[in-house]
């Protein structure tokens, strides 16, 4: 089997794949496993965590249950129109669902060390294309090397290689939305500055520009302690702005935060200039179109590679790994492909409609605020 992507959907198909002794190799095109910042919190959710239940061994599923944060129960709002930031109601969606569902905040560089134990993944390996023989399929890499399995499952983002040959017709709209996050270690001075309520939930800031997101990572025990790399409790933060306030290429992420925040809110704009600096990282939001039935190869997807959605409800995560679990289960019982791309289908692009739908509530709701 082979998995293009190291992220969270491609390492937890991995470990389920190994749990049920079928072998797996990842190929992933960052030069090493820290090569770049791995993003922040990411919010699990009974989705999320079922998945990795059937997945992981218990060892490591032990581990991530170790090393989650605290309850994360809902979305609100803050607002910085005032010398204390202060909770204001978030509005009803109007379908009676509420923005996000209970779950846990995750470090997803915590989660994605955990789950790289024992998985075999192969650096610097930039898929250019792949080719299909009667029983086999083979990834071609950019440095020449080559791979051949039996099933190629493209796990590889927003920006899937895979995808684009697989479905050139596939189209990831973009949102016009760029999101700059980074990670601050928690003080008494920042802590003291932010609502309490803030500590079971997640943030939209209003009433300042850039908008803002925040939250907290509180972990229920140190990753350190445990012998993994997080140094410990953090503030996670986005600012939220145009694309043309964002230029792709930008060479100190922290500085531009910086820069961003020279007239925010005095908590926000401590909350971005004590960040570690080289946690930042940038991400272009986009949306996946729906995409018609395909005919079954040997060929498949799974996660953002397919469904990409805005981080607006907090599913793309749990999705992956829902993908993830469910081209598991169908492997193992040798169900067909066709039944897990169809299921990928139905729930993958119910989320992304879901997801884009709270992103233009949210966006609607910081203007009006």
């Amino acid at each position: 089997m082979l998995i293009i992507g190291a992220g969270l959907g491609g390492l937890c198909l991995a470990q389920g794949l190994s749990k049920a002794g079928i072998r797996a190799t990842v190929f992933e095109r960052d030069p090493a496993p820290n090569y770049r910042g791995q993003g922040h919190r990411v919010h699990l959710d009974d989705r999320g965590e079922r998945a990795l239940r059937a997945c992981l061994p218990d060892d490591l599923y032990n581990l991530h249950l170790a090393t989650r944060g605290q309850p994360s129960e809902r979305f609100m709002l803050i607002s910085a129109e005032e010398e204390r930031l202060r909770e204001i109601p978030f509005p009803d969606l109007g379908d009676g669902s509420q923005m996000i569902r209970t779950g846990r905040g995750v470090s997803r560089q915590t989660l994605r060390e955990i789950m790289l134990g024992g998985v075999d993944v192969h650096y610097d390996r930039h898929l250019t294309h792949y080719t299909e023989e009667s029983g086999s399929v083979t990834a071609h890499f950019a440095n020449g090397a080559t791979a051949t399995g039996d099933l190629l499952v493209g796990a590889d983002g927003i920006g899937s290689a895979v995808r684009q040959q697989k479905l050139p017709d596939a189209r990831v709209l973009d949102t016009g939305v760029r999101w700059l996050g980074g990670k601050t270690p928690v003080t008494e001075e920042i802590r003291s500055s932010l609502p309490e309520s803030l500590e079971t939930a997640f943030a939209a800031v209003t009433g300042m520009d850039p908008a803002m997101m925040v939250g907290y990572l509180l972990f229920d025990q140190s990753p350190a302690g445990l012998g993994l790399t997080e140094p410990g409790d953090y503030v996670m933060w986005a600012i939220t702005v145009p694309k043309d306030r964002l230029p792709d290429a930008i060479p100190d992420l922290h500085q531009k935060a910086v820069s961003l925040t020279a007239t925010a809110h005095p908590a926000m704009r401590a909350i971005v200039t004590q960040a570690w600096p080289d946690q930042c990282f940038q991400l272009s939001l986009g949306t996946a179109e729906p995409v018609a039935g395909w005919d079954p190869t040997r060929v498949t997807l799974l996660g953002d590679a397919i469904h990409a959605m805005p981080p607006a409800r907090a599913s793309g995560a749990n999705t992956a790994l829902e993908d993830a679990a469910t081209l598991t289960t169908t492997i193992q019982t040798e169900s067909p492909l066709a039944a897990y791309e169809a299921d990928l289908r139905e729930r993958g692009f119910a989320a992304v409609r879901a997801s884009t739908a709270a992103l233009e509530q949210v966006a609607k709701t910081i203007i009006q605020t």
